[in-house]
């Protein structure tokens, strides 16, 4: 018989356990477990059943009809870890057990219960009770909360087909549990033949030492029963990911039954989406209508003599569409090649649709014959080489060496054209692309260097036009398109006749450079010329780019403001028309206005092309201060990383009083000159009415 002391620290643990864990009508968020996997993963604590085997799963029970067996529901990995909880609960123990509440089903015209043990604490049960390889689970002092078995109703305020529920907790002060445990055993008579699950209807436990107490982070692994004789389910599916309102064909031909006089009679089929088949042929079509990352598909077999399976079980991803497409061709050296060099073929690819990876064969031809551009396909293409590529979302790069050895022709041009082939229900209509431009391949020897870009202006940016005391950042970008390398190539940069600056590069065949100077220009336009050199250049018209630098004045900005010293809610006149752009021919084409009130806060008042002029109300006294932002015709207007446009904006500090107070002396004199104004008035009124009588 419990003490009365005893009873309400029962009483004490049930209430905080039962607020903590054992409330079994929300799901607690739970890893589940793969349907291929069988060892256990390490870096979260799994609840399975067992059937033996330490430090793996085997989600397969086996006996035959008039057998009895025995099953263990096990925990492995309970730790002193921590993690986030996602729900912002704080942290969420990996372990650190304090209770259990554990609800279980099976099916009961395969499997009849017979009895079953719940090894708590650890200490009663120190030695493992197979088929567990483990001890049992809790710590002295520990108590029952629920342990209720009923194959026939429903046990009280359990979840829906719970069969069993188990629930136990430890006393305050008793130490908590980490490690591998048992929580029960049971033993069963195999009375049909046929399959049962084994279901974890319900799985809280309670963890001491994090904020959620709640061990959320948990592996849950279903178990199986079925008789050596019944039948077996398995299946596979294409695609291996599906495309919204397409057919993903489910073949369940591996089915079968260890029973040579029998067959594979039904196909149950769960598509997890509201849809349900029961057919004859193994193979069967299904469409999704919207997308998911994981749909339930379960099939369960029938033989001939009506004994079904257990539930086969995979997932299939969903998404609304699949595509792979070649994004571009480019070839290395772009321009020219000796025969019997190679070149490199890159190809950019994309996978742009749902799946977040997608599989294929990237392919490389270059043309035999001249390109029919009407109609690729009938053009005679050789093949260069191929690659397997699995693509994540972003473009990336594949590359592919071509050696133009045996090219039918020497001294033409040739195109490279991409494939890559098709992933299930895309479009094929950027599969295939062939390079921007061909490449020369060539027997002689041909020298030649060109100017692919010129580009000037403020930092390396090359913002233009550049500003009144800005430096202008040059860059001259040379590539080597001869089929040498070079290893003296004069680089020039002019400002009309005059020399800016010069450089002497080594430029590998194929390759490219870019060079900078940077300088300090007047306030005017100049004109810009970069040049490459070398002897014996092939092209000497793309040796040369040219380009106008222009350095301009900045805004010269002013505006005043109406009353001087205002006071709060007084309407203040800005007017802003005494400002204009320094630069002839140059306008302001935006007046943005700001505000910051007495703590610093921004505050956008208002802006647009004509709004040089406006007003504005100041809700509270204190330093307020008005900036004005402009923004020209070619688009500049004020930014914090650019000194120079310093220029585009202005701002005045005001100074907004409190209205002024009448003073208490004057309202005190007005009130004497009344009263005695109203005296003398009524003094001379009884005076005329007396001389009247």
């Amino acid at each position: 018989m419990l003490s009365s002391g005893k009873t309400f620290k029962i009483f004490l643990v049930m209430l905080l356990f039962a607020s903590s864990s054992l409330t079994v009508t929300p799901r607690l968020q739970m890893a589940q477990g793969l349907p291929d996997q069988t060892a256990l993963p390490t870096y979260w604590p799994s609840v399975y059943f067992c059937n033996g085997t330490a430090f793996s799963y085997d989600e397969t029970f086996t006996g035959g009809v008039g057998d009895t067996i025995t099953i263990a529901l096990v925990a492995f990995n309970l730790t002193d870890n921590k993690v986030d909880d996602p729900g912002g609960e704080g942290s969420c123990p990996l372990g650190n057990l304090e209770g259990f509440d554990v609800q279980i089903s099976w099916n009961p015209t395969v499997l009849q219960y017979v009895s079953h043990t719940v090894t708590v604490p650890v200490e009663d049960y120190p030695s493992p009770i197979p088929p567990s390889p483990y001890a049992g689970i809790l710590h002295e002092e520990a108590f029952e909360l629920v342990n209720k078995v009923n194959e026939t109703d429903a046990i009280p305020n359990a979840e829906p087909g719970t069969m069993a529920w188990f629930a136990y907790s430890i006393m305050p002060g008793a130490a908590v549990f980490n490690g591998n445990g048992t929580f029960f055993t049971m033993t069963f008579n195999v009375i049909s033949r046929g399959s049962s699950p084994l279901k974890l209807t319900n799985l809280n436990l309670s963890g001491e030492g994090a904020e959620s107490r709640k061990v959320k982070f948990l592996h849950k692994f279903d178990g199986v029963f079925r008789t050596v004789d019944a039948p077996t389910a398995d299946f596979t599916f294409w695609p291996n990911i599906g495309v919204e309102n397409k057919s993903v064909i489910f073949n369940a031909s591996a089915s079968y039954s260890p029973d040579k006089n029998l067959s594979i009679s039904k196909y149950i089929w769960d598509f997890d989406d509201g849809t349900n088949a029961t057919v004859n042929d193994p193979i069967i079509s299904h469409s999704y209508v919207r997308r998911a990352e994981a749909y339930a598909v379960s099939l369960v077999v029938e033989d001939s003599n009506g004994t079904r399976s257990s539930p086969e079980t995979q997932y299939v991803s969903v998404v609304k569409k699949r595509n792979v497409k070649i994004n571009d061709v480019s070839l290395m050296p772009a321009a020219k090649v000796l025969a019997n060099r190679t070149v490199d073929v890159k190809i950019l690819l994309e996978n742009d649709g749902g799946a977040e990876y997608e599989n294929c064969t990237v392919r490389a031809y270059y043309n035999a014959t001249a390109v029919n551009w009407t109609d690729i396909s009938t053009t005679d293409w050789i093949k260069i080489g191929e690659v397997n590529v699995s693509i994540k979302g972003q473009p990336a790069p594949e590359h592919l060496t071509w050696n133009t050895t045996g090219v039918p022709l020497v001294d033409a041009y040739y195109y490279v054209l991409a494939n890559a082939t098709l992933v299930p229900y895309e479009d094929p209509k950027d599969n295939n692309k062939t390079s921007r431009d061909p490449i020369l391949v060539t027997s002689t020897q041909l020298r030649d260097v060109a100017v692919e870009d010129l580009e000037c202006g403020w930092s390396d940016a090359f913002e233009f036009p550049v500003l009144n005391g800005e430096k202008t950042t040059f860059q001259i970008t040379v590539k080597n398109e001869g089929t040498e390398n070079e290893t003296s190539v004069n680089v020039t940069l002019y400002n009309g006749s005059s020399l800016l600056t010069s450089w002497n590069q080594t430029i590998p065949y194929g390759q490219t450079v870019k060079l900078k100077h940077v300088r300090s220009f007047d306030v005017g336009a100049y004109n810009i010329t970069g040049r490459a050199t070398i002897g014996g250049d092939v092209d000497p018209d793309n040796d040369i780019k040219r380009k106008t630098l222009q350095v301009i004045r900045t805004p010269k900005l002013n505006f005043t403001y109406d009353p001087k010293t205002p006071y709060v809610n007084q309407t203040v006149s800005f007017n802003a028309s005494a400002s204009y752009h320094g630069e002839p021919g140059v306008n302001i084409i935006e007046y943005k206005w700001y505000l910051l009130d007495p703590r610093g806060t921004s505050r956008p008042h208002s802006n647009g092309p004509d709004l040089i002029n406006i007003t504005n109300q100041f809700r509270e006294e204190g330093e307020w201060r008005m900036v004005l932002s402009v923004t020209d015709s070619y688009h500049i207007t004020y930014s914090a990383h650019r000194t120079a446009t310093l220029a585009y904006q202005i701002g005045v500090t005001i100074d907004v009083q409190a209205p002024p107070r009448f003073p208490i002396d004057y309202i005190i004199l007005l009130v004497v000159v009344v009263i005695i104004v109203v005296a003398v008035l009524a003094v001379i009124i009884y005076r005329r009415r007396r001389l009247k009588t």
